[in-house]
């Protein structure tokens, strides 16, 4: 019986056992997952932007050597706004020894601008490989401006004409574009040759008419003016030629500019390249295609003669100026047409006659009397004075508000205009008052400064008036 019992007790044991469970070991804690992204998002929600990289001198070396992409791209924005070149042989190292194309275009970008000459090795090596490593148009174009800044002229040119002769695509063109910046009139002939035969890319052939100009190769004047008449020629060559011709004989574009309106269909290209030569050709002929130029029905080619217009001070458009200003329908031509009469010192009645037409946008008014008071801060103060004159300050409407923020920013003796507005009712046109005052440090206005000071119970213009 009692082995019996027992039995019985061993089969309770052994039930309960399966229905309890064994105890669990606590799970490890699941590692993050580590990418480059991730660490980039990392860095930068720790504030790694580098936008201080006076931080500390080794830390930034450390990165730039060993660092991420990223935090290189980093430090090089920052030192693009600081102009700091301690850290120029780092990054000339990082240079040497990135695969990344796009941080090379960066490092060099930053190089130029620091005037650093560091770089020669690798651009020479962008110029040497460029079609095996796949580079782009952009980085072999940095390359060769890298270069023409602090390496040797003259071999630079040699390595241009070899590939204008030798190769094909955008590198051709580049090539020609930097040939003319390059004053390479000693290999004009090299580069005529290569125009005559080459037929794969209008734009190679633009950029070897426009180098030509731009070098004064006048052995090919006439060639060039063929090239710019010639009913066969694409458009776009044309208008080439013509452009080339404005560096070499403006007054021959002049002469036939009708010609060459009237046989391209008014190409914008070709316009374009008209207005250009124009704006280089001071005669009275000049002046007056260029006032008819302001009737087109394209704003940019309106947009454009108005700037030729004005960088002849042509005082005889001021009329037409007056009416574009008024009544033409782009935004841009408008603008432009007042800035020019305000360069011209042509505007100061018209300026005055916009304030108060009520057909004119307020924005307007606003953003051209702000271009008035950076160029004749004395004209805009009589502009703003005879505003406040004609207005409840009480009520003031939005162009007063707009002056009267703008004086409160500017730097001058605007206490004249502050005082008429001061005690008004309108909080914001009285803040506008204050704020320039104290800016300027206003002495005709202390008194009234101190007064208001003592009076006022608001804490914010306590603060402003701290010093009253």
């Amino acid at each position: 019986m009692k082995y019996v019992d027992f039995l019985f007790f061993l089969l309770i044991l052994n039930v309960y056992a399966q229905n309890v469970n064994s105890p669990v070991l606590p799970n490890p804690p699941l590692l993050p997952e580590i990418t480059e992204n991730k660490l980039e998002r990392e860095n930068s929600s720790k504030g790694e932007n580098f936008s201080n990289v006076g931080l500390d001198g080794k830390y930034v070396n450390d990165t730039i050597l060993y660092g991420l992409d990223s935090q290189v791209t980093s430090i090089i924005k920052a030192l693009k706004k600081s102009s700091d070149s301690q850290y120029n042989s780092s990054l000339k190292k990082r240079l040497e020894k990135t695969f990344n194309a796009e941080i090379k275009k960066e490092i060099l970008e930053l190089f130029i601008s620091l005037k650093y000459s560091g770089g020669i090795d690798t651009a020479n090596y962008i110029l040497e490989n460029y079609e095996s490593k796949r580079y782009s148009n952009a980085l072999f174009g940095l390359a060769i401006l890298y270069l023409k800044e602090f390496d040797d002229k003259e071999k630079l040119k040699k390595t241009l004409v070899e590939i204008l002769e030798n190769k094909e695509g955008n590198v051709v063109s580049i090539a020609a574009y930097y040939l003319g910046e390059l004053n390479s009139l000693e290999y004009s002939k090299n580069m005529m040759e290569v125009f005559e035969k080459y037929s794969g890319n209008d734009g190679t052939r633009r950029e070897i008419l426009i180098a030509l100009g731009k070098m004064a190769a006048v052995d090919y004047q006439n060639r060039i003016y063929e090239i710019s008449i010639d009913s066969y020629e694409n458009p776009s060559i044309k208008a080439a030629a013509i452009e080339a011709l404005s560096y070499i004989a403006p007054d021959k574009v002049t002469t036939n500019a009708d010609l060459y309106l009237q046989s391209n269909n008014n190409n914008l290209n070709v316009k374009l390249a008209i207005i250009a030569s124009l704006s280089k050709d001071p005669s009275l002929k000049s002046k007056e295609i260029l006032q008819g130029f302001l009737r087109d029905s394209d704003d940019n080619i309106r947009f454009k003669a108005i700037n030729a217009i004005k960088g002849h001070k042509d005082s005889s458009a001021k009329d037409i100026l007056i009416y574009k200003l008024k009544s033409d329908p782009s935004l841009k031509v408008r603008e432009a047409s007042a800035k020019a009469l305000i360069d011209m010192d042509l505007g100061d009645i018209e300026m005055k006659n916009i304030m108060f037409d009520l057909k004119i946008d307020n924005g307007f008014k606003i953003s051209m009397f702000s271009y008035l008071l950076d160029k004749d801060s004395l004209k805009a103060l009589s502009i703003a004075l005879e505003i406040v004159s004609k207005e409840n300050v009480n009520r003031p409407s939005n162009v007063l508000k707009g002056v009267a923020s703008m004086l409160a920013a500017k730097k001058g003796n605007f206490d004249n205009f502050y005082s008429k507005i001061i005690d008004s009712k309108n909080v914001d046109l009285r803040h506008f008052a204050l704020k320039g005052a104290v800016y300027n440090k206003s002495s005709s206005l202390s008194d009234k400064l101190k007064k208001i000071k003592s009076e006022t119970n608001s804490e914010y213009i306590k603060m402003l008036l701290k010093d009253y």
